[in-house]
C-alpha cells in the first residue's frame, strides 16, 4: 500500500509540475517552462489515489462503463481537492494553490478544469493497474541450477588434444 501511495503521490507531482509549466508557458509566454507544486501535494495525491482505487472497485463491481467511472473519478478528484483545501485552510490558515482566475469555488477548485480531470480519471485505471503490480511478488525468471556432481555426470565428456599432442601425432 505504501508503494502505491508514493506512486500516486509522485505521478501527481509530475503531472502538476508539467501542467503548471505548460499553462504558464502558454498564458505568460514563459519559454522556460518553469512548473511548480507544493510539498503538501504528495500526501494529497497519494491518499487521493488510494481513495479512487476504492471507488474504482465499487463501480467496477456494478458494471459501470469506463466513461461513467471517469465521470465519477472526476467528481472524486474535485471532492478530494475541495476537502484537502478546506483542511489546509484550517490547519495552516491558507490554501497554497488559491485560484484567482477561471470559474472557481472559493478559490479551492476550478470548475473549468473539468475536461483535464476527466482525462486524468480516464487514465487513472491504467495507472492503477501498473501500480498494483508493485505489490505483487516478483516472478522467478531464473531456472534452478543442477547440483555440480549431477551436472558433471549428465554432460558427455569430450577430450580435445592439446597442442603438443597434436604436434606429436603429425608425421
Amino acid at each position: 500500500m505504501w508503494r502505491r501511495f508514493l506512486g500516486y503521490g509522485f505521478v501527481g507531482w509530475a503531472l502538476e509540475v508539467s501542467f503548471t509549466a505548460l499553462t504558464d508557458g502558454v498564458s505568460l509566454r514563459d519559454r522556460r517552462l518553469k512548473g511548480h507544486s507544493y510539498l503538501w501535494m504528495l500526501p494529497i495525491y497519494g491518499a487521493g489515489g488510494l481513495l479512487l482505487e476504492q471507488l474504482h472497485h465499487h463501480l467496477r463491481a456494478r458494471s459501470v462503463p469506463r466513461w461513467g467511472r471517469s465521470l465519477a473519478y472526476m467528481a472524486g478528484i474535485y471532492s478530494i481537492e475541495l476537502g484537502s483545501a478546506a483542511l489546509l485552510s484550517r490547519v495552516i490558515g491558507e490554501v497554497p494553490w488559491r485560484y484567482r482566475r477561471g470559474i472557481n469555488v472559493r478559490g479551492y477548485v476550478r470548475i473549468d478544469y473539468a475536461p483535464f480531470w476527466y482525462l486524468c480519471g480516464w487514465l487513472f485505471e491504467s495507472l492503477e493497474s501498473e501500480l498494483r503490480k508493485m505489490g505483487r511478488p516478483s516472478r522467478k525468471t531464473w531456472r534452478p541450477r543442477l547440483s555440480a556432481p549431477a551436472a558433471d555426470a549428465a554432460a558427455p565428456r569430450r577430450s580435445f588434444p592439446t597442442a603438443p599432442a597434436q604436434a606429436a601425432a603429425r608425421p
